[in-house]
């Protein structure tokens, strides 16, 4: 299993029989890409920093299939699949489940290749500054966020995506804290912070002393260093 980091909150994951790409929104280094694997495009929902129509012109020597919150317009290309949040599907190998987000759209949870993955999408706890943001309540916000994680209390977390937007000034770091001490995954990797990569840095002190794994990464478009397992 080898991981990723594409942009923002954009991994592309490769497994040996298939490669999974998440929130894709910028171009992907055709390096990257594995021609006769299929290649499984999931968008959390159809915010520009997650998702661009530019997906769908990926090479068909790569197998491409779209599974899409239904929050986006249908495209008109093959192997496209619309998926709303608490749904479930079987494709590829996967057993797919999908939850709720604090802002639009769905968030993954995939079970595959003996791997648990869960892809956060623009579920947060988004504690904003009632200064910049007045019309937010950030009881409700605290709320909704572990509401929706209640709801998928019972899953195995071996590998979660998670936002850590530093536009949430102080409160960056609440919504992996919470998600680190409620699944206690074994690796948490953070996104959503576009090019602001010292905040994993920042993220990983605020968290401490910790199992779960939190990998550093400097860049867009590289591989996130394998601290977890042995490589195959």
């Amino acid at each position: 299993m080898k991981i990723f980091h594409l942009h923002h909150s954009g991994f592309l994951i490769q497994l040996a029989d298939k490669t999974l790409i998440f929130d894709c929104f910028t171009h992907i280094p055709t390096s990257l890409l594995r021609k006769g694997i299929p290649h499984y495009f999931f968008v959390s929902h159809g915010h520009s920093d997650h998702y661009t129509a530019d997906i769908f012109s990926t090479d068909r020597i790569y197998h491409p299939t779209y599974i899409l919150s239904n929050d986006i317009p249908k495209a008109s290309t093959h192997k496209t699949h619309a998926i709303g949040p608490y749904q479930h599907m079987s494709l590829g190998g996967m057993d797919i489940k999908t939850f709720g987000s604090t802002d639009q759209g769905v968030s993954f949870y995939i079970a595959t290749n003996s791997h648990r993955i869960f892809h956060a999408g623009d579920l947060n706890w988004w504690d904003w500054d009632t200064k910049e943001k007045p019309n937010i309540d950030p009881l409700q916000e605290e709320k909704d966020f572990k509401a929706e994680l209640e709801k998928m209390k019972n899953l195995p977390m071996e590998f979660a995506f998670i936002p850590v937007d530093p536009r949430l000034g102080d409160s960056f770091y609440k919504a992996g804290e919470h998600f680190i001490e409620t699944f206690h995954p074994k690796v948490v990797i953070p996104m959503h912070f576009k090019d602001d990569f010292a905040i994993i840095k920042r993220f990983k002190a605020k968290i401490g002393n910790t199992q779960t794994i939190i990998p550093e990464f400097k860049e867009r478009n590289v591989k996130i260093k394998n601290t977890w397992s042995p490589e195959v």
